[in-house]
């Protein structure tokens, strides 16, 4: 006989925890910034959060397409490169305040910026494009086509008889 019951606070307490995604990280930054506002100063040198370069990945019609997002960054002072299937982009984002300014608030990131993402097998690495706009670079990489399994016919010819020496033997004698 089974017999239900109430779970208990702490039976409640661990399935809430494996449901809710905590990071303390952000809760540290969370309670810092408030303490900032309160205070009207940061605690921190005005050094940027560290953030990762946010990307796209898709295919259509045999092509992969990678966009990241690089606002204010200047299409020349990208660098992209594909190496043993690992394509990286590289740049910097600057800042236009001066030292002299006063700061409120920061949040977006300035300095340099690396992503790197390993690439699936079968690409075109000679045909690769790359467009910038609106500060969205969009590296386009080709499929190479898969070969199509060639068909072969054989002709079949009928078999001749096969000549044992034993029959041959019996024809001497």
């Amino acid at each position: 006989m089974t017999v239900w019951r109430y779970p208990s606070v702490g039976e409640i307490e661990n399935e809430m925890r494996t449901l809710v995604n905590l990071n303390p990280s952000a809760e540290y930054r969370a309670i810092e910034e408030v303490f900032d506002r309160l205070m009207g100063t940061s605690h921190r040198p005005s050094q940027p959060p560290t953030s990762v370069l946010p990307i796209d990945i898709s295919e259509h019609e045999g092509k992969l397409f990678v966009r990241a997002a690089v606002p204010g960054v200047d299409p020349n002072e990208l660098e992209i490169q594909i190496e043993k299937n690992v394509l990286t982009i590289r740049g910097e984002s600057k800042s236009s305040s001066s030292s002299e300014e006063k700061v409120y608030r920061r949040e977006v990131s300035y300095g340099a910026f690396s992503r790197s993402v390993r690439l699936p097998e079968g690409l075109n690495y000679e045909a690769v494009d790359a467009e910038f706009k609106n500060g969205l670079v969009t590296i386009t990489l080709p499929r190479v086509p898969e070969e199509k399994p060639k068909s072969f016919k054989v002709n079949v010819r009928s078999a001749q008889p096969i000549e044992t020496p034993a029959a041959e033997s019996t024809e001497t004698n």
